[in-house]
């Protein structure tokens, strides 16, 4: 199918393509995101010395750190299909270095050491690809915290001049699973805004009020209450979209159980975002994006839709003057597929459909335009 020749910034298909590879192997990068994750592909882990023997071990250990990150799924490294590949960890390292742990000296020993490791993004997306596991992109949902903490009787919102520990133990585990996480300021807007009993009244309207401000893709609420003694009770709930999730869990260790708390979330977005599934639960969409009138528009809805984790591949099958129709191969099914292009700002689906019966669009089953 070829598109208008009378006006020179259209292309035909053929040549799209050819021009959407080459600026795509250029590694040029048009998408942006508000909630893009640095750091997917590299891992740091703690070491006894520097010795080819405990090098191989690191490097190993932060291979299986980096798929955790990569994949979503906090079990990835114990799949047996990937157990060969961990202990060839090494082929797939770019660079690594030691430094030493924060407020340490070189006189306190080997111990104190730490590996970073960076590994081979292209190599880690191929062997993934190929053992049908999913590749989580870097356009993920940003989440924003409000913790509150009941002891003796008393109630109040945690805030960072009183609560590092909580903190720290949050923004780890969101660093483990890169997950863009939002800590409120608890400044004066925030201290006007969000009152402890709208977390303990699960007062959803002035939550996501108070929340507006850091603009997140979803909001968790936690009530953590001291029960007796060392035991802690935390009741969480996440808004994402118009859905609603709660869960509990007890312990002796606050910080542990935010820690956890965060994973949860991170365990929920990767089932929603990045489903494990095999070559039996891939299914076919065609997806049409109008509104693309110049080459980098182009460009950037490719490397969009190939950042997607659901989507397996992508192919361009049809060129209008400002429109393209691609047949994606994805795991999860359209929900997944649907929640990912919700997050990268690029496109947007159409609420007035065109009519199903031009010849153009026939067989679609997604329409969405630029923004």
């Amino acid at each position: 199918m070829s598109c208008r020749s009378s006006d020179p910034s259209q292309y035909t298909l053929k040549s799209i393509r050819a021009l959407l590879m080459l600026v795509l192997f250029a590694g040029a990068v048009l998408a942006v995101s508000a909630s893009q994750v640095d750091g997917l592909y590299s891992a740091e882990v703690a070491v006894d010395g520097q010795s080819a023997e405990q090098r191989t071990d690191g490097i190993k250990r932060a291979f299986a750190q980096m798929l955790v990150k990569v994949t979503g799924n906090r079990d990835v490294a114990r799949r047996p299909e990937l157990q060969d590949d961990i202990d060839q960890a090494q082929h797939y390292v770019q660079q690594f270095r030691y430094r030493l742990a924060a407020g340490q000296s070189p006189a306190e020993g080997e111990a104190s050491r730490l590996l970073t490791v960076q590994f081979d993004m292209a190599a880690v997306q191929r062997l993934l690809r190929e053992r049908r596991l999913p590749v989580w992109g870097e356009n993920r949902p940003s989440g924003l915290v409000w913790l509150g903490i009941e002891t003796q009787g008393q109630r109040r919102v945690i805030r960072p001049e009183q609560d590092q520990a909580l903190l720290a133990a949050m923004t780890a585990a969101a660093e483990k699973r890169g997950l863009p996480l939002l800590l409120p300021l608890m400044d004066l807007e925030d201290q006007t805004g969000i009152q402890v009993a709208d977390l303990w009244g699960d007062f959803e309207q002035n939550i996501r009020r108070a929340s507006q401000r850091y603009t997140p893709d979803l909001i968790v609420t936690g009530r953590m209450t001291r029960l007796s003694g060392q035991l802690w009770r935390v009741t969480w709930r996440l808004y994402h979209g118009d859905r609603l999730s709660n869960w509990r869990d007890e312990g002796a260790d606050p910080a542990a159980l935010a820690h956890a708390g965060v994973e949860h979330v991170a365990d929920l977005l990767a089932e929603r975002y990045a489903p494990v599934g095999g070559e039996a639960n891939l299914s076919r969409v065609r997806l049409r994006v109008s509104g693309m009138l110049a080459l980098d528009q182009y460009v950037a809805v490719g490397r969009f839709l190939q950042s997607q984790s659901s989507v397996e591949s992508a192919e361009m099958i049809s060129a209008e003057p400002d429109a393209v129709t691609y047949e994606l191969r994805v795991r999860g099914g359209v929900q997944v597929l649907e929640q990912g292009l919700a997050l990268g700002g690029m496109i947007e689906p159409i609420s007035d459909l065109p009519d199903a019966s031009q010849p153009l669009i026939e067989g679609v089953d997604l329409f969405y335009r630029m923004r």
